[in-house]
């Protein structure tokens, strides 16, 4: 039946008073639609409706108006939904970077060499790239800890508040009006927007945001049997010529088109009963998620206004509490469907064995499990950072009382092999200027063990050409071998300081090759034996020196212990680093000086230690790094450096140059607020103070010796490494001011 007219609907809102016609009143649908952060409006439209005792049968959405209404149909209220989505920070929904404590402690190294993953490889001969900026991963585990362990549902109709929610099949830019199946998935598959995040993958569709078709789909509510239309349109304006000022902008622009357009046509649909609330978001952008709470009374103010027509479907005190608590019987209802998780099935589509997955997985099921830890749980398998995405569902079992846990995990699409790229700039003003590009091609699982051969190469002021082959023994990763090589060239802006040395700077070209057995002790730790050969020669620069300065090779044994919990790679605020490395060399060299000719045998020991804590927003980093060989003359094969940004500050990068070196830094920095200097990287002012020197001979044990220097400094994390502009001084006289960006110095 079919209300036309305002007092039609009073009168039955009126007989609605009455037990025996309780039921009789108009079907309410709630239409939600999209638009990103702005989403946090419908949550104020959600109190009013509340608070006025409006009651709502059926709700679609697009969207973030598909997560909120999701919600809102599992039985959530508004206080509810409000303090789920304020916990989350839906900013991290956007970036599906692993943190860097959960890498393993290969992969932690790796990403600091090279920390750009372009989604890029190699695979069935051909270029691949990935479908999206972003792979979703990150905002399905947002997804899933909103709304629990909700099991697969056989029809929307079956929640509290019958629901549905619109996405896109890109193949065809059909609507797909998503009803039953994996909640989380369908919430998903609705939000996912094309460019930033890759499409969902369901019944043999490509899906992506629904906006694209339907923003406001009042034509679903009407679909489902309303007779009366709530519709919240946040939807974009389009931009004026003086607002299109970038390729973002333009790109903007484009959507708003096809969401301004399906919206128009959804609105036309609306007749005189229904509402349409539009509240004021102009200029909140779709990403200012860190708002969403100052969203929320906008929401508010605009149901109000339309609070004389919302009033005419208001119910008595009886009978909302009445519809109140049929909701929350099939509340209840929905959560005891979750029978006891008794098995969990992994559908693993990918090379990486499943017993290395399993592994990650130990544990599960386990007695009273809840959405954190079965998050926890999928945050370690695709911390493996084989994947494209790690997803989990409750499957009901058909037969009986219990429920299954599937774990899916699907391959990296632009995989097997894939590439990673580092940048490097360095200028401290005094023509001491370094540029590096690194890149690197990783084949993966190799042997069905998780086998890894990497090839990599840098190009700028130094060069190197590297290739490794590591290997695990075991499916589980634990013991493992490594087999390499490299070549290179490497600038050093200062010399040993050797009297009368006609030249101040120097080229070192080098060859490496080793081999080694290792155990990862555990997914931070390992500790390795390994044979290494390496030869090279120093040639002069600036000088009219003919010839080389001398020539070197060594060889010789070497054990190392790794540790490694920082949560940065250059400024962390939390866990430890720690190198260790002590070896036994035999070593020959012919040197342009006497005094560095010969052939010796001798130890040489290395220590780096990093660590961070923090309070608040204060972050205090703690390093030492000492270096040395157990001999008593210079030695071409064991040359260190100091100098630059950081390292003894004030001097040029690796203008101190021996074969003996210490180091102790002390850093103080403090993030900014992310408001104030309006990016989401991490950025810190900070000092350090620092205390070093490099020896050619002995090291001396008298501090007041040591080089003293500190520096004063602005800096931040980018997703392509650490960017620094820097002022240095040290107690010789030396300053500079350093620019920086790319990856560790």
């Amino acid at each position: 039946m079919k209300f036309r007219t305002r007092g039609l609907v009073a009168s039955m809102l009126l007989l609605c008073s009455l037990p025996a016609l309780a039921e009789d009143r108009p079907k309410i649908a709630l239409v939600l639609g999209g638009g990103g952060a702005k989403g946090a409006a419908h949550i104020g439209v959600l109190k009013v409706l509340e608070e006025n005792r409006i009651p709502v049968d059926f709700v679609s959405g697009t969207s973030i108006g598909a997560y909120v209404g999701g919600l809102y149909a599992l039985g959530y209220d508004a206080d509810q939904i409000e303090t789920i989505m304020m916990s989350l920070d839906f900013n991290t929904g956007f970036s599906d970077d692993i943190p860097r404590e959960q890498l393993s402690y290969r992969d932690k190294q790796f990403r600091d060499e090279y920390p750009i993953d372009p989604k890029m490889g190699w695979g069935d001969g051909k270029f691949k790239m990935a479908k999206g900026a972003l792979q979703g991963q990150t905002m399905s585990s947002l997804i899933r800890r909103s709304i629990g362990l909700v099991p697969t549902i056989d029809d929307f109709d079956s929640l509290p508040i019958p629901f549905r929610a619109v996405a896109t099949n890109m193949p065809d830019r059909s609507e797909v009006v998503l009803h039953d199946g994996d909640f989380a998935e369908a919430l998903q598959a609705s939000m996912t927007v094309p460019g930033f995040l890759a499409p969902v993958k369901r019944d043999g569709k490509l899906l992506a945001d629904g906006g694209i078709v339907n923003n406001l789909p009042i034509s679903i509510a009407k679909e489902q049997g309303a007779d009366i239309v709530i519709a919240v349109d946040i939807g974009a304006p389009l931009r004026s010529e003086d607002d299109i000022d970038s390729v973002f902008a333009v790109v903007g622009q484009l959507s708003a088109f096809l969401t301004n357009e399906n919206r128009n046509q959804q609105v036309s649909m609306l007749d005189n009963d229904d509402i349409l609330i539009m509240p004021k978001v102009e200029g909140v952008k779709m990403t200012d998620f860190s708002s969403m709470k100052n969203i929320i009374p906008k929401g508010e103010i605009a149901a109000k206004r339309q609070l004389a027509n919302l009033s005419e479907l208001s119910l008595n005190k009886a009978d909302y509490a009445a519809y109140q608590q049929d909701k929350q019987r099939q509340r209840q209802q929905l959560v005891r469907s979750v029978k006891p998780i008794s098995r969990m099935e992994l559908q693993n589509d990918s090379v990486v064995s499943d017993s290395l997955v399993l592994d990650k997985l130990k544990g599960l099921p386990e007695p009273n499990m809840d959405a954190e830890s079965v998050e926890d749980a999928v945050e370690k398998v695709y911390a493996l950072d084989q994947f494209e995405r790690v997803g989990a569902s409750i499957e009901k079992n058909a037969h009986n009382d219990e429920s299954t846990l599937v774990v899916k995990t699907e391959e990296k699409s632009w995989g097997p092999s894939v590439f990673n790229a580092g940048v490097h700039f360095e200028d401290s003003f005094n023509e001491d200027l370094h540029l590096a590009l690194d890149v690197a091609l990783t084949v993966n699982n190799l042997f069905g063990t998780g086998g890894q051969w990497r090839t990599g190469a840098t190009l700028g002021t130094d060069y190197h050409l590297t290739t490794e082959w590591y290997q695990p023994f075991d499916t589980q990763q634990r013991v493992y071998t490594r087999l390499g090589g490299s070549l290179g060239k490497q600038r050093w802006n200062g010399l040993m300081n050797v009297e009368d040395a006609p030249f101040t700077r120097f080229i070192k070209k080098s060859n490496e090759f080793y081999g080694g057995v290792g155990i990862n002790l555990s997914n931070n730790a390992q500790i390795e034996l390994a044979y290494r050969y390496e030869d090279g020669v120093f040639d002069a620069m600036n000088t009219n020196l003919l010839g080389s300065m001398g020539e070197y090779w060594a060889h010789g044994a070497e054990l190392s212990i790794g540790y490694d919990t920082l949560d940065g790679s250059i400024f962390p605020t939390s866990g430890q680093q720690l190198t260790a490395k002590v070896g036994y060399k035999t070593s020959g060299s012919t040197s342009y000086f006497d005094s560095y000719s010969g052939h010796d045998d001798y130890w040489q020991y290395q220590l780096d230690w990093k660590g961070a804590t923090h309070i608040g927003s204060h972050n205090f980093i703690g390093r030492v790094s000492v270096e040395s060989v157990e001999q008593g003359k210079e030695n071409l094969s064991n040359v260190v450096s100091l100098g630059g940004f950081l390292n003894l500050s004030g001097y040029a990068r690796n203008s101190l140059v021996g074969n003996h070196k210490a180091l102790a830094t002390a850093v103080y920095t403090y993030q900014l607020d992310k408001k104030l200097v309006g990016t989401e990287w991490p950025v810190f002012v900070g000092a350090s103070a620092e205390m070093g020197d490099v020896w050619n001979e002995k090291p001396t044990n008298d501090l007041d010796d040591w080089i003293k220097a500190g520096s004063v400094f602005v800096s931040a994390e980018t997703s392509m490494g650490a960017a620094a502009i820097s002022f240095g001084h040290a107690d010789t006289g030396e300053s500079s001011v350093y620019l920086f960006f790319g990856k560790p110095f």
